[in-house]
């Protein structure tokens, strides 16, 4: 007889035999023992998690002839066929290869015929996403209204691309991810009973790279065996998964943390030799520091063997948790840019350069505590913190020389000791005006043309007899009141009103063109200049 691999030969065939899906298994049990089994079944969940053994083993549990039952006897003729995968009750599909409206409609017209040998007529349809929108559309009627002894179960992995309409229809069952643990233990079971030597060391590496899959486990587990026949050792199975040893991230580490390039760069050349692939590398590299991140936060992981534990836990001291996240972030964005690369190696020995300077980065929260004390110019003109220079060898003493007394600066008369009043607005109105310009050259000229009537502690107000003058300032009054506070170190609000320009026409007053305007008032030509204004005819 032809060799069966582990995944077929190690098939679950009842449901105690289902590994950590028991949210999926109970339900399903209860249901059966109380009769309350549904027409349409939606099983969910990443490959190789158990989604087809579950419809095969409910199948068995409706379908068995001392059925419905919760414990299949998987001797019987029903039983047999259902396992062997040639039942004609029991139909397999596969939505990958019948896809289209026809291979709907040519099912719908078997549904007609009563099984032939058991109580249920059972479609299995795996990848059921894979259907058209028609042949969806196609099953709605049939799947809400299905003949009293027709049962469907479908199995995917990206329910999301199911029709709502038919996941209503349907009850739901999400399968989840196999922890790395049950992996485990379920490889020790089997290797046990194949008769085969393996460290957990090699159990623990074939685990975490199954990512949640028994069946992937399974699978990697065939490919060991055929290389290392009935004894396994850990470094003969990273040798056939190109598995780096975890002592090669924490090279890395600590090349990063001494600020060592020449570490970094001669541990890089190592790796490169042993023809490691990048993105497995970074992908490793990633869950080594988040591991390491979980030591930090102290939070308990069973994704790793108990007896590396101490390396993670020396490693993680060498950073804190930002540091951590930052060297993350980095691997993120340099496992993006060597997809598109032609030299993957330099962008890898780049990226990982970069992080041994780390400590020349200034960290976010002191650069917003200087944003908010001292202002943006004083943020992007700050030196950065050099290192201390060992002092000066010491001189000789200076010759005492007798001091001649400095004699104080008079104190200047702040803005702040005296009261605001008309009189001390017309003295610095030409300061005030100048500031607002700066902010606003267009509202500093139109300032010039405006004048104080009265001001206060608080108040200041304005008039003018210029309607653009007026409008400039009244749409930026918030800027104009800011500066004028500032100035006098006071809460002081600008008001401008204005005034009524609208005057007789005296005829037969010669009224000035541009060029008396140029050479006579060249605050208001600089402003008409500003806003595209010109002369009326």
């Amino acid at each position: 007889m032809s060799y069966v691999v582990l995944a077929r030969k190690y098939r679950p065939q009842t449901f105690d035999e289902i590994y950590a899906q028991d949210h999926v298994t109970t339900i399903i049990k209860n249901a059966i023992s109380s009769n309350r089994i549904a027409h349409a079944y939606l099983f969910n969940g990443p490959r190789g998690v158990g989604k087809t053994s579950m419809a095969r083993i409910l199948a068995k549990s409706l379908n068995c002839e001392t059925g419905p039952t919760t414990t299949p006897c998987n001797v019987c003729s029903n039983c047999v066929e259902i396992t062997l995968g040639v039942s004609t009750d029991v139909i397999e599909i596969d939505g990958a290869s019948n896809t289209g409206v026809d291979d709907i409609r040519d099912l719908q017209r078997e549904l007609m015929y009563a099984p032939t040998q058991s109580k249920f007529k059972i479609y299995i349809i795996d990848e059921v996403h894979m259907l058209s929108k028609n042949a969806f559309n196609a099953l709605l009627k049939t799947l809400e209204e299905p003949p009293e002894n027709v049962i469907f179960i479908f199995a995917t992995t990206e329910p999301h691309k199911v029709l709502p309409t038919i996941i209503s229809r349907c009850q739901r069952y999400d399968f989840k991810r196999i922890p790395v643990e049950a992996i485990v233990r379920r490889l020790q079971e089997i290797t046990h009973a194949e008769g085969i030597k393996v460290d957990k060391d090699s159990l623990y590496l074939i685990a975490r790279k199954a990512d949640g899959g028994l069946r992937d486990a399974l699978s990697l587990m065939d490919q060991v065996l055929s290389y290392c026949s009935n004894e396994v050792d850990v470094n003969l199975v990273r040798n056939i998964f190109g598995i780096l040893p975890n002592q090669v991230y924490r090279n890395l580490l600590q090349a990063i943390h001494d600020h060592s390039g020449a570490a970094i760069i001669m541990e890089l050349h190592n790796i490169m030799e042993q023809g490691t692939d990048l993105q497995e590398l970074l992908n490793s590299f990633l869950d080594f520091a988040r591991v390491l991140i979980l030591c930090k936060l102290d939070v308990a992981t069973d994704e790793i063997n108990p007896d590396e534990q101490p390396l993670y836990t020396d490693t993680a001291k060498l950073f804190n948790i930002n540091e951590l996240m930052y060297i993350i972030s980095c691997m993120i964005q340099t496992k993006q840019d060597i997809k598109y690369s032609t030299n993957p190696s330099l962008i890898m020995e780049v990226a990982l350069l970069k992080l041994t300077k780390m400590d020349d980065m200034d960290d976010i929260s002191h650069i917003l505590h200087l944003l908010q004390t001292q202002g943006f110019s004083q943020v992007v003109h700050t030196p950065a913190p050099r290192k201390e220079v060992p002092p000066a060898p010491p001189v000789k003493a200076p010759v005492k020389v007798d001091p001649k007394p400095v004699m104080p600066p008079e104190p200047k008369e702040e803005n702040t000791t005296r009261d605001i009043d008309l009189a001390l607005i017309q003295e610095n109105w030409q300061k005030i005006i100048a500031l607002v310009k700066k902010t606003s050259n267009a509202s500093g000229i139109s300032l010039s043309t405006a004048k104080p009537i009265a001001a206060s502690n608080t108040k200041l107000d304005l008039t003018t007899d210029m309607t653009t003058s007026y409008n400039l300032i009244k749409a930026n009054i918030d800027s104009v009141s800011q500066t004028v506070s500032e100035f006098f170190n006071k809460s002081i609000r600008v008001d401008i009103t204005l005034l009524n320009s609208d005057k007789p026409v005296q005829f037969g007053k010669k009224y000035p063109n541009q060029e008396d305007i140029d050479s006579e008032y060249p605050d208001i030509a600089e402003l008409m200049s500003i806003t595209n204004s010109s002369l009326l005819p």
